[in-house]
Parts: structure tokens; C-alpha cells; sequence
């Protein structure tokens, strides 16, 4: 059943969302370098290896080190913004949150950034206090700092890998979330914009999605996940979980993208292979929390992660210890989900 005013995001405007937003933390200090470029379709596309770069887009390619991957990053209430910028003291569901943004950003959505925050924060504490998670989660309280940036990004400010990445969004702990508004309707390089409404319905995914990385790193009790896989696999089954309660989205719409994405991914490669930034991976990556869910609810997806940050285990051997699954079981339930 579709709420009242949600629209259906259309599948090119969700193109713009193929890296919906990522954790930054020691995960990417560990990969060896990170290339970027743009494909034939003008998405931009990411690799570990210069090697694997068709030859006819390397002249485009840019790759990072680890120094300029986790370079220097300012919190959101230091970025510079140009021209007329807003700021927002508000007060949410989840907690305090400073809210910044350049007056440019707002004619890309229906809503402002100050409603927009505010309805996904909403949509999550919603998400969190109607399944499993425990009475801490359902009490969530952070100071959140956000800011809007428009396309033109402080480059002195942001590490050189994420300006010229495309993600839309990124979250520093404990709940620091940087928003690019072009990016977020419509990526890197393509000039056409979607309704305001399509878009408002990609903003409420990308805030939902940063705010998921920030409810993992509540269950690790502050430790922040060391796989990437699964810091975007759970911040995109959040996303799935967390969008059904968000009034711009239709119950059920984002978990059926992410759906016809994992199987694309699993038609491509099994679980095992090496992990690749894209869309369909991160979908893919999805279905092992998915997996978990449906095995045992929300609370036995808690109780991997109570089991993790307590016990000191990794995600597979908190799996392990929990629901008795070893690497092959857990792979073969996800992929059948």
C-alpha cells in the first residue's frame, strides 16, 4: 500500500544512488589504493586495481592512496559553505542535531534540509523502537552533526578520494553525515534532475542509510566494523528496514530495488569473491543481515552484535557462536533469501 504523496523512485534516478553513501574508518585505511572512473554510461565505477580498468577508460581514471583516502577531514560544523547558509539547531527523536546547509541546495528538493533531517531521523527511531533491538537502541540519543554541501566541495576540507568519488553521503563517528545535494539526485556528470519528489525519496534512502552506519556502530558499542562488506551491508539492510517507516517512500519499494540488485550480483559471482564498491555488491552484502532477520528477528541480529562487541568476535565467529551457522551455511541461507 502506497502512503499518501510517496512516489516510486524510477530506476534511472536510481542510478544516482549506486554508491549510496559509506562509513569512513579504518576499513578503507586498509585497501591498497582505491581507483575510480567513468564508464560508457557516464556512472562512475570503482576498483582495487588500476589493472582492471577497461583500457579505453584509463586515460580517465584517478587512483587514491591510502594517505589520500583517509586524509584529513573536517567535522560538518567547520566545513565552509558559500554563499546564503542556514544553520539549524533542532531537536529529534534521535537526539540533538546541528544542521547546515547553503541556501543553492534547496531548490534540488521539495523539502528542506531542516524537514528532510527531521523525517528520516524520525523514520529511524520509528524503525528502531518497532523491532528487536534493545532498550538502549530504542532509546537513542546522539549529538548529531549534518551538513548540505552543493557540488563545488572544499577540497582542502574532505580527504581527495570522497571529492572525487561520487558518493552522495558519508558518516564519521559517533554521527557526523555530509551530504552532497547534487550527487544525491543525480550523481556524478549527468545534468538531468528527477521531480522534487522522486529526489526527496533518495534523500530520505541516503540519510537513512548514514544514519544506519551510526546505529552499527551503537551495537558495536563504539567500535567501528573493520570489513567494509559488512558496514555497507548492514547500513543498506537498515536502509531496506528503516525506509518502510519514511512518509516519502512506499512500504516496501527500496527493499525490492535492493532485491533485483542482489540477484543481479549473485547471477555475476558468489558469496566469497572480492568485494567491489558497486550497487549490486552492496546489495548482495545486504542479504546476509537479511538472512540473520529472518532466521531469528531483529533480536537475533542483536545478539550477533551483542556477542561481537562483548565477546570480541568477528561478525562470522558472533554468527557462529549464535545461530551455529559456519561460513557455508550462513552464504547459502543469505543467497537463498
Amino acid at each position: 500500500m502506497t502512503r499518501p504523496g510517496a512516489r516510486r523512485l524510477m530506476p534511472r534516478s536510481l542510478l544516482a544512488l549506486l554508491l549510496a553513501g559509506t562509513l569512513v574508518a579504518a576499513s578503507l585505511q586498509a585497501e591498497p589504493q582505491i581507483c575510480v572512473y567513468t564508464n560508457a554510461k557516464g556512472g562512475v565505477e570503482q576498483t582495487n586495481d588500476l589493472n582492471q580498468i577497461p583500457a579505453r577508460f584509463k586515460s580517465t581514471a584517478k587512483c587514491f592512496t591510502p594517505k589520500q583516502i583517509s586524509g584529513k577531514m573536517e567535522k560538518p560544523a567547520e566545513i565552509a559553505l558559500k554563499g546564503n547558509v542556514r544553520e539549524e539547531h533542532m531537536g529529534s527523536s534521535l537526539g540533538p542535531i546541528n544542521l547546515r546547509w547553503p541556501r543553492k541546495v534547496e531548490v534540488l528538493f521539495g523539502r528542506t534540509p531542516q524537514r528532510a533531517v527531521a523525517e528520516a531521523a524520525t523514520a529511524v527511531s520509528r524503525a528502531l523502537k518497532h523491532g528487536g533491538f534493545s532498550v538502549e537502541l530504542q532509546r537513542l540519543s546522539l549529538p548529531w552533526e549534518i551538513v548540505f554541501m552543493d557540488e563545488e566541495l572544499p577540497e582542502k576540507q574532505i580527504p581527495a578520494y570522497l571529492v572525487s568519488n561520487c558518493h552522495p553521503a558519508w558518516m564519521t563517528p559517533p554521527a557526523n553525515i555530509y551530504v552532497v545535494g547534487q550527487r544525491v539526485v543525480a550523481g556524478c556528470g549527468d545534468k538531468t534532475r528527477p521531480s522534487t519528489s522522486v529526489a526527496d525519496g533518495q534523500l530520505a534512502q541516503v540519510l537513512i542509510h548514514e544514519m544506519g552506519h551510526a546505529v552499527e556502530y551503537q551495537l558495536l558499542q563504539g567500535k567501528a566494523t573493520q570489513e567494509r562488506m559488512l558496514a555497507e551491508g548492514f547500513a543498506c539492510w537498515f536502509e531496506q528496514y528503516a525506509s518502510d517507516f519514511a512518509a516519502v517512500l512506499s512500504k516496501g519499494q527500496v527493499e525490492r530495488q535492493y532485491m533485483t540488485w542482489a540477484k543481479e550480483a549473485l547471477r555475476q559471482a558468489p558469496f566469497g569473491g572480492a568485494f567491489s564498491p558497486t550497487a549490486h555488491e552492496y546489495a548482495k552484502a545486504s542479504l546476509l543481515f537479511h538472512a540473520l532477520v529472518n532466521r531469528g528477528g531483529i533480536s537475533r541480529l542483536s545478539d550477533v552484535y551483542g556477542r561481537m562487541a562483548e565477546e570480541r568476535l568477528d561478525f562470522y565467529a558472533a554468527v557462529k557462536r549464535t545461530l551455529g551457522w559456519d561460513l557455508a551455511k550462513l552464504y547459502a541461507e543469505a543467497a537463498r533469501f
